[in-house]
């Protein structure tokens, strides 16, 4: 990590949070009213649920989330290493569990999972869909809550713009990628890095579509693999609800680790998308399911084509599930 541009950013999102929070607690009253006159309008006009006055309330919760988190970290800072390390991995969980528990509530969000058995034992490779920005508050919930398992995230850089989880995650053993590095090769070497002597207690998280699942995003992408042709072009065509996977990453993985691959699919959560999406309400109330199953590490094959094309009949399992969910649902 660059530590001058860490510095730079944190000089401008930590007071930025706190004095979001802030300004958001004092006008609270009058954001309140405002939005509840918003929602009454577009409920006359549009039949639309209050979806404004649930966004106000989760702004404000998020923010003194950011906050607590924030000075919990300021402490945490001035014990000994290890200690700090330890803490710091319970703040985030304990962070995680804040955001998830409070979207639930405030948008009346329902959660089924299957296959909660299949995640233990580590050490682990999740490899999860990613729809929403929401998602990555997934592996936490059912991997680290649920069985304990400490978890090291490759995630965009772009989310370094929330300064908890900046801060939390800059100390913990996780990589943030740069999309835009001119130099993918230490972008995968990082990532390689997580699994290299994995704790027997830990996993590590990928998001193989490197980007949130966009129908024309898609079809760019299954056009571009179209040109090149082979199997993995073949089964790319057929996908519905995912975006075609980009191998590097997860390959690097495999590479360095013997573990088990543990697979994280869901849907329910592409309302929280974009921020149009959650201003149409379509997230208010929703159903989501979530579903984990196990590949042993015998299952998959050596070789890179044999891995790459591996990983894209995998992604299309996802998407068959996914769909069939839609179906059903």
């Amino acid at each position: 990590m660059n530590t001058d541009n860490a510095l730079q950013r944190r000089l401008v999102t930590i007071p930025a949070a706190v004095l979001g929070f802030v300004v958001v607690s004092l006008t609270m009253p009058a954001l309140l009213v405002l939005a509840l006159a918003v929602d009454a309008v577009r409920a006359i006009v549009a039949d639309k649920p209050a979806v404004t006055t649930r966004l106000v309330v989760f702004l404000w919760l998020y923010l003194l989330g950011e906050v607590w988190a924030l000075a919990a970290m300021a402490v945490v800072s001035l014990l000994p290493a290890g200690r700090s390390l330890d803490l710091t991995f319970r703040l985030q969980s304990a962070w995680v569990s804040w955001n998830f528990t409070w979207m639930s509530r405030v948008f009346g969000l329902s959660f089924s999972v299957e296959g909660l058995d299949q995640v233990a034992p580590p050490p682990i490779l999740v490899l999860s869909r990613h729809a929403s920005t929401v998602d990555t508050l997934l592996p936490a919930r059912y991997v680290t809550r649920h069985h304990g398992i400490r978890l090291r995230y490759v995630l965009k850089k772009e989310l370094l713009v929330d300064p908890a989880l900046d801060l939390g995650g800059n100390r913990l053993p996780n990589h943030f990628v740069d999309r835009r590095s001119p130099d993918s090769g230490d972008e995968v070497a990082a990532i390689r890095e997580l699994a290299v002597d994995l704790p027997d207690s830990q996993g590590v998280v990928i998001y193989p579509e490197g980007t949130r699942f966009d129908a024309a995003k898609r079809d760019r992408a299954v056009a571009r693999l179209g040109r090149s042709g082979g199997p993995v072009a073949e089964l790319a065509v057929g996908y519905r609800r995912v975006m075609p996977p980009r191998p590097a990453g997860t390959l690097a993985l495999l590479d360095a680790t013997a573990a088990d691959v543990v697979v994280l699919a869901h849907r329910g959560l592409e309302g929280f998308a974009r921020v149009k999406d959650m201003w149409s309400g379509g997230l208010i109330g929703s159903r989501v399911e979530v579903r984990l199953w196990r590949v042993p590490r015998t299952e998959i094959p050596e070789g890179r084509s044999q891995r790459i094309e591996w990983l894209y009949r995998l992604w299309a399992d996802v998407d068959a599930w996914v769909c069939r969910r839609g179906i059903d649902g």
